[in-house]
């Protein structure tokens, strides 16, 4: 179900899709924008830190707005509710301290969580590029946390 969501723009651990998908989509839109005149500016991202910062309220919000099951949802606050860190500072624990942002990173689910989060801003604003004559129109390309976004205005950039 997951996979449904980020199939047309995520490329990492959605089966089906490639790395060399990604680069191909982007070597694409360049020709394609110089043949109908578009303008088109190619914005790559690398996010530093990236699942530290997803808010764990929301991410949940953003799987109740992709109508995830109930079940699903709680299952993944199961995971995140109530997590708590701690440290040792000479040889004394200090702690419970805690953790109201960031998705786990190691969990194969994470990466999905976090595009899911990353996607919906992003897709639903951005008018992108249309690739190819049949091709839905493309605003975000991402492989795990490296983000090619496709600006066609300047007003893209105040969305971005």
């Amino acid at each position: 179900m997951l996979e449904d969501h980020l199939r047309t723009s995520q490329f990492c651990s959605v089966p089906g899709n490639s790395i060399i998908e990604t680069v191909s989509i982007v070597r694409e839109a360049v020709p394609h924008a110089e043949v109908t005149d578009t303008s088109l500016c190619i914005l790559t991202l690398d996010f530093r830190e990236a699942f530290d910062r997803i808010a764990h309220d929301y991410l949940f919000t953003i799987l109740k707005s992709y109508g995830m099951c109930p079940w699903f949802i709680d299952r993944i606050k199961d995971m995140y509710e109530n997590a708590t860190a701690s440290t040792q500072i000479n040889r004394k624990l200090a702690g419970p301290i805690p953790i109201q942002c960031s998705i786990r990173q190691g969990c194969t689910l994470s990466i999905l969580l976090y595009a899911l989060c990353l996607f919906r801003m992003l897709e639903n604003k951005l008018p992108g590029v249309q690739i190819g004559h049949r091709a839905r129109r493309k605003a975000v390309v991402v492989y795990a946390d490296d983000v090619t976004i496709f600006v066609t205005s300047p007003t893209d950039l105040k969305t971005i």
